[in-house]
């Protein structure tokens, strides 16, 4: 391997849990009850608009747009107080790139998002860029996210190790031909990752001989 890209939501950010809060408070001022398990089963690894306007279709929502909107400003407010990083990835990446390992990131999720997640814990210095919902016109799980990724940081997509947490981010790494790393969150723990290369349970396990296996002594 000679690079590496990170998923973000319940890879790099703890966020599972509050994008399903915002779903969920999202659905209830239109009158629909959106479980916990509805979540697990159908959205995870999907973008945020292809979930409103699904839900909103499903469900006789007539306006959308109006929904997402809503939605996103409810995820605002979350973000801005209950978000925290996956415990270890910090640590991963500093390791990374002490080893001078080129990463990128590759999401579902929103500039402004990212941005905003990036800048409150100090992570653009670990990143040579970011593929987002609008780099790209196919989304998890189809490859075209980490194709984008590999072609960024300039490495063929068999070289490039990917990490995430989700059964669509799995299928889209494996599609684009990289390495797969599973390394679910509490949400997706029961989700089937079996075509991941490799799980982890946490990125602790993720340690300098693990890291000399994937990439090479340092």
């Amino acid at each position: 391997m000679q690079a590496a890209c990170f998923d973000m939501d319940g890879v790099i950010a703890d966020s599972e849990p509050i994008h399903y809060e915002a779903d969920r408070r999202a659905m209830a001022a239109h009158g629909v009850e959106f479980t916990y398990e509805d979540k697990k089963v159908n959205y995870i690894g999907r973008t945020v608009r292809g979930t409103m306007f699904e839900l909103s279709e499903v469900h006789g929502i007539p306006d959308p747009e109006a929904v997402l909107q809503e939605r996103q400003d409810i995820f605002k407010e979350l973000i801005a107080t209950e978000l925290q990083l996956r415990d270890g990835v910090r640590e991963l990446l500093v390791q990374l790139s002490d080893r001078g390992l080129p990463c990128a990131l590759v999401t579902s999720g929103d500039r402004w998002y990212i941005d905003t997640v990036f800048e409150r814990f100090d992570l653009t210095q670990f990143f040579a860029g970011m593929i987002t919902v609008d780099d790209v016109s196919g989304h998890k799980p189809l490859p075209d996210p980490y194709l984008a990724g590999a072609k960024l940081l300039g490495v063929p997509p068999e070289m490039c190790l990917a990490v995430e947490d989700s059964t669509a981010g799995v299928a889209s790494a494996k599609a684009a031909g990289m390495y797969c790393i599973a390394a679910p969150s509490e949400m997706t723990f029961d989700a089937d990752l079996s075509a991941a290369d490799m799980r982890v349970e946490s990125f602790r396990e993720l340690d300098s001989a693990a890291l000399d296996r994937l990439f090479g002594v340092k």
